[in-house]
């Protein structure tokens, strides 16, 4: 596993791409802003409200800029497209680049 290696989602909003990061800078921020930051991302794995979790780990993952929750709700459409799109960066953005094989042990993904 190259622990150096953090992955990045571009995101269009408005006129603006955006870069979505989860780093040690952005846990900090989340822990900071949120009491219970573990337990919004159990959530979100386990898929209990995982859209209002999701757009809190979001809001604390963006790069260049710092959005409050209700901006980023009002910049993504319900459309079936937004919609996988902001699945896959999350679960990516979570999971990371690590597999556990059948066994339980870490294998890295190529």
């Amino acid at each position: 596993m190259n622990v150096g290696d953090i992955k990045e989602y571009k995101i269009e909003i408005g006129e603006k791409v955006y870069t979505f990061r989860l780093d040690f800078k952005a846990l900090i921020k989340f822990n900071n802003k949120y009491e219970n930051a573990l337990e919004i991302f159990n959530n979100y794995l386990s898929q209990k409200n995982e859209y209002e979790c999701l757009i809190k780990i979001l809001s604390c993952s963006c790069v260049e800029k710092d959005f409050s929750e209700e901006e980023l709700l009002k910049s993504f459409s319900f459309d079936l497209p937004t919609m996988k799109l902001l699945d896959l960066i999350g679960i990516n953005m979570i999971t990371g680049s690590i597999l556990l094989d059948s066994n339980g042990g870490n294998n890295e993904k190529n």
